[in-house]
């Protein structure tokens, strides 16, 4: 009797706790870090180890490294992989791939582990890499199948050869997205090796990789970046990829001598621009704060037209948009909902990516 009692006491405190948790998780999720705290401190001080997982994310987030770290490193300690795996990621976004490798590796049952340590291979043992991305790619990881394929395509060895079976066909669209991967803001980016794979895939025909490489090409900015950049919005834009057709527009209406057609840049950035196209609404306001003149067309200064063009980008959820708002008019009324909602289109974003931090969801 005493031990069916026992029974249902504990079956009792963990639906209570998993109360908890889920209240606290969805305080996390609408980036309410008061009351996610207050849920689950006493729940981490228990030795719950999802709770000191989340806790350590939260901590993260909220900039309090030291404390994200000793939490996360608590919950792996007990054995719980996703936190294990998190630590990974977070020495890996401090540049120590080594600490980052380390706690992959105690993390290897999970798929994502897995991708992980295929990424982090790359740069030091190709054969490893190709192997992990394989057995991530067999268990559903689309990311390291991409990342797989795209390295198959572009350095296959005869040892390869057992993994062809994965990337049948055209393979043009896995290495799109390779060289998306690459072309993330944070830690994860390189704009070489972006443009490495985006070449790739651009030249096998696959339209959303030319304007990609495009955009990464003009980043980057060398001596002849700018007009191969061009080139490629030309030939998506004539793929009717409306972006490459912005993208080309700006160049025709700002760039270099050589590339220089202001009349044309405009005709074509208007023309998406009455589309209501984000790009081409963030670019115009652009043009009308700056009160841009070159021969042929002029767009005369006109600083509250262009922010409120610049506002109609960020409805559209434009990060440039929202990015320039926050950085330019920071006494706006509506700046910490521009904050926010850039927040959550970078963590959206990060979703779709390899090394995303884990949590258990509600």
């Amino acid at each position: 009797m005493k031990k069916h009692i026992l029974t249902m006491i504990l079956l009792f405190q963990g639906l209570v706790f998993a109360d908890q948790y889920c209240k606290a998780y969805q305080a996390y999720q609408e980036n309410d870090f008061v009351l996610a705290r207050q849920e689950l401190d006493p729940l981490a001080f228990n030795g719950d180890v999802q709770a000191q997982n989340l806790l350590g994310l939260l901590n993260l987030e909220d900039e309090k490294n030291s404390a994200g770290q000793k939490w996360l490193q608590s919950s792996a300690m007990k054995g719980y992989d996703k936190a294990a795996y998190n630590l990974g990621v977070y020495f890996y976004a401090l540049g120590q791939n080594n600490k980052a490798e380390q706690w992959m590796h105690k993390a290897e049952s999970l798929t994502q582990a897995k991708t992980a340590l295929g990424f982090l291979y790359t740069t030091k043992d190709m054969t490893k890499a190709k192997s992990y991305f394989a057995q991530a790619a067999k268990a559903g990881s689309s990311f390291a199948k991409s990342h797989l394929c795209a390295l198959l395509a572009t350095n296959q060895t005869p040892a390869d050869n057992a993994y062809a079976a994965l990337c049948p066909g055209d393979v043009s669209e896995d290495l799109y997205l390779t060289g998306k991967f690459y072309t993330s803001p944070k830690q994860y980016g390189s704009l070489d090796k972006a443009i490495y794979y985006l070449s790739v895939a651009a030249d096998n025909g696959n339209v959303k990789a030319m304007n990609l490489l495009g955009e990464a090409l003009y980043k980057r900015h060398g001596s002849s970046d700018e007009e191969k950049a061009l080139q490629y919005f030309v030939k998506a834009s004539a793929l009717d990829n409306i972006n490459a057709k912005v993208n080309a527009a700006w160049i025709y209406y700002v760039g270099q001598k050589w590339t220089r057609k202001p009349k044309k840049g405009f005709v074509e950035l208007n023309e998406a621009y009455q589309l209501g196209n984000a790009k081409a609404q963030f670019y115009m306001g652009i043009l009308k704060i700056r009160g841009f003149t070159f021969s042929y067309e002029t767009v005369n200064q006109d600083v509250a037209g262009g922010i409120a063009d610049i506002k109609k980008s960020a409805a559209q959820n434009d990060p440039e948009a929202l990015a320039y708002l926050i950085k330019n008019y920071p006494n706006m009324p509506e700046i910490k909902a521009y904050q926010q909602q850039l927040k959550r289109y970078y963590k959206n974003e990060a979703k779709n990516r390899a090394l995303q931090f884990l949590y258990d969801e509600c």
